[in-house]
């Protein structure tokens, strides 16, 4: 039983776990995982020990697989070596999705922040409600990883609704005070994400959210100082 336990938690240990032979043909395995941004571990099971051939037996008799490698993706057994290959290959289509549609989302941050020096105060406003709703969705990403788990602790409920709190109060007061609560509301939540929800976010998402908080940033102090009285703008 201390066995079985064993190779659950090596199994368990990163995003992407390998289990493989010293004279194991990886076949680009670990190139394709070190371009994927995920966090990964290869444990190698040499034969030349007891407590390797123990850990293969094990490994053996909970997968069905009789050969090495075996690939397991976020604790589940996904099979061989081209198994596993297919199926980063899929996902990494869904990072690049992910990331598209998050460049793509700081556009109205550059758009309306950068705009305000030129353009018309109303672009405060815009930018004010846009940022309040991305503050909001940052924090319901949590609720929906939550979700996933077997056994989430409730903080992690209560803390995720906390940006839509923020972003609702930046909306209240005036846009002078708002845009630095939207500022500061990223920021913290950045922080939080850092130090309480890395654990649940793949390390290509956790690098995005990084680049993403930091466009946001830039968008909505653009726009702040623009409309600071001494700018003579907005």
């Amino acid at each position: 039983m201390a066995e079985q336990s064993d190779i659950r938690n090596l199994a368990g240990s990163a995003e992407v776990v390998v289990f493989h032979s010293p004279v194991t043909d990886l076949g680009g395995l670990d190139a394709l995982l070190e371009r994927s941004g995920r966090e990964w571990r290869m444990i190698e099971m040499g034969m030349g020990s007891t407590q390797s051939r123990e850990q293969f037996a094990e490994l053996k008799s909970q997968t069905g697989c009789p050969t090495l490698p075996q690939v397991f993706l976020q604790g589940r057994f996904v099979g061989g070596l081209q198994a596993a290959k297919a199926k980063l290959q899929a996902a990494n289509g869904h990072h690049a999705a992910a990331a598209w549609m998050g460049y793509l989302g700081l556009l109205p941050f550059l758009i309306a922040g950068f705009g305000l020096w030129v353009g018309p105060s109303w672009l405060g406003a815009w930018l004010a409600a846009y940022g309040a709703v991305i503050l909001a969705f940052v924090g319901a990403i949590h609720w929906g990883l939550a979700m996933t788990e077997s056994n989430p602790a409730p903080e992690r409920f209560y803390a995720s609704v906390l940006p839509a709190l923020v972003g609702w109060v930046a909306l209240l007061v005036p846009r002078l005070i708002g845009l630095p609560v939207l500022i500061v509301g990223f920021l913290a939540w950045r922080v939080w994400e850092y130090r309480v929800g890395q654990a649940s976010m793949p390390r290509w998402f956790r690098r995005l959210r990084t680049l993403l908080t930091l466009g946001a940033v830039l968008g909505l102090s653009a726009g702040w100082v623009a409309l600071l009285p001494f700018t003579g703008t907005g």
